[in-house]
């Protein structure tokens, strides 16, 4: 199936696990692919992130790169795969080998995350193992490279030969989520902004506490006077700094090194909806809505 834009529609994202879900479980957010495929949770908008149309414009870049390096002929693999015998297991792809045998996953990634990669030991961050472990799936092939171009300035390849019990073993993890997608059940929440989409409003019921819970509350507490008084004093110091800048830019070293910044940034145009509610206020009421309350957590 070659790819469109529809194919990357939520409808068409939420029907299946692709090796975008594969990669975030690996990076521990498990919990929110369950709540994207579920409806719960707004699919990110990559559509105005410059990484991410830029890793889209090296695509070909990076592609020109592994033939040059491995003496291979690539052909672009614009296509979605399904599992044969997993339909809600699928993928995207961006090379394959002229022979068919052997898959390429292109990157390109800031110069920061060149220290998560050896290529000397064949090391690369679990997320993008997870990824090419799922493509080697999807496509049915032992062979995958990840080819990386690091900060536009330094290009790397890492070779691996994928294990039917590796894809099993995804396969397998990956079917647990996607069994609560389809039962509409949630595990425990990892985070504090999941938790908020999982329980959105509170009743009245009370939960006694037992000595476990009282001592987590009690260490909650001091947590949070620590932070309050480590953000008092680290007010006080950049007010002080602030002060001493006054309109000076930027502060210096002697040996020249930047040591604070504090820049005006460029002037941007936003919608006013004060204006418009004085300019039009009868269409303005028109698009009034009701918003939810929201929970406050509070420690006592």
């Amino acid at each position: 199936m070659m790819n469109d834009r529809g194919d990357f529609e939520p409808a068409v994202r939420n029907a299946a696990i692709w090796s975008g879900d594969s990669r975030k479980v690996a990076n521990g957010k498990m919990v929110d692919v369950i709540l994207e495929k579920q409806g719960k949770k707004e699919l990110p908008d990559l559509s105005q992130v410059e990484a991410v149309q830029f890793g889209h414009i090296m695509q070909p870049v990076v592609g020109r790169l592994f033939q040059d390096k491995h003496k291979m002929e690539l052909k672009d693999a614009d296509y979605s795969i399904t599992h044969p015998r997993h339909d809600w297991f699928r993928s995207h792809f961006d090379f394959i080998s002229a022979d068919g045998l052997a898959l390429v996953e292109a990157k390109n990634y800031n110069a920061a995350h060149r220290n998560k990669f050896d290529s000397d030991t064949n090391r690369i961050p679990a997320a993008d193992y997870a990824q090419l472990v799922h493509e080697a799936a999807c496509h049915g092939v032992q062979k995958i490279y990840l080819a990386v171009v690091f900060g536009g300035q330094e290009f790397q390849s890492f070779e691996f030969d994928i294990s039917d019990q590796e894809k099993d073993d995804l396969i397998k993890k990956m079917a647990e989520v996607w069994g609560y997608c389809q039962a509409n059940t949630i595990p425990a929440a990892q985070t504090i902004e999941q938790t908020k989409i999982m329980f959105p409003e509170s009743t009245d019921q009370v939960i006694m506490a037992t000595r476990q819970v009282e001592m987590a509350v009690a260490q909650l507490r001091d947590i949070k006077n620590q932070i309050k008084n480590l953000e008092s004093a680290e007010e006080n110091i950049e007010v002080q700094i602030r002060n001493l800048m006054a309109e000076k830019q930027e502060i210096r070293s002697v040996d020249g090194s930047s040591l604070v910044t504090w820049k005006s940034s460029k002037s941007s145009s936003r919608f006013s909806s004060d204006l418009f509610k004085k300019a039009m206020p009868d269409i303005y009421e028109k698009f009034i809505v009701e918003q939810p309350g929201s929970r406050r957590f509070l420690v006592k």
